[in-house]
């Protein structure tokens, strides 16, 4: 028994030491866990536009009826992760940036056939980006609750019609 508990007391002991350095030297250890979750940040990728009610169905991955006007997003599945349940990623309101242009939505949806880090927008999300002409953009994005991303919209918005030519998968 004391040699179990000796044990235990040594180890506990060198976790401590060795967690120690990372607080001295100045290591935020809270938001370096935040971070492992990948549910904070900025990012870059690409952005393309769906149809809900057409591609997919009109419920999204989080839950939410949704349709072509909605302020929604759906996240790539990388990120996303297991499309079949709610992620931590659901409801979170992002602001996406493509030149001079910025606009905000919430994620509700996943998209499995979009790229690491790339988003997939409803019409009226991506019209205030760009033409739907263009079909794919190049875009930067991020979680505006995290540090680097502050709340309001943000840009100009494009008003802009067209139709869907040539729409990829980001």
């Amino acid at each position: 028994m004391f040699k179990s508990l000796s044990l235990l007391y040594f180890v506990s002991m060198m976790i401590c030491i060795n967690a120690f350095p990372l607080m001295e030297r100045g290591v935020d250890v809270g938001s370096a866990l935040q971070e492992v979750g990948k549910v904070v940040g900025s990012f870059t990728g690409k952005a393309t536009f769906f149809k809900p009610k057409e591609e997919g169905g009109p419920v999204g991955a989080c839950g939410p009826t949704e349709n072509n006007d909605s302020k929604i997003v759906a996240l790539n599945l990388h990120q996303y992760g297991d499309a079949n349940k709610k992620s931590d990623w659901c409801f979170k309101k992002v602001r996406i940036t493509y030149g001079d242009k910025s606009t905000d939505a919430t994620i509700t949806d996943a998209c499995p056939g979009c790229q690491e880090k790339s988003l997939d927008l409803t019409p009226s999300v991506f019209q205030k980006l760009a033409s739907f002409d263009q079909g794919i953009i190049d875009i930067d994005w991020c979680v505006l609750e995290g540090e680097n991303c502050s709340g309001g919209s943000q840009g100009k918005s494009a008003s802009s019609s067209g139709k869907n030519k040539g729409k990829g998968k980001a």
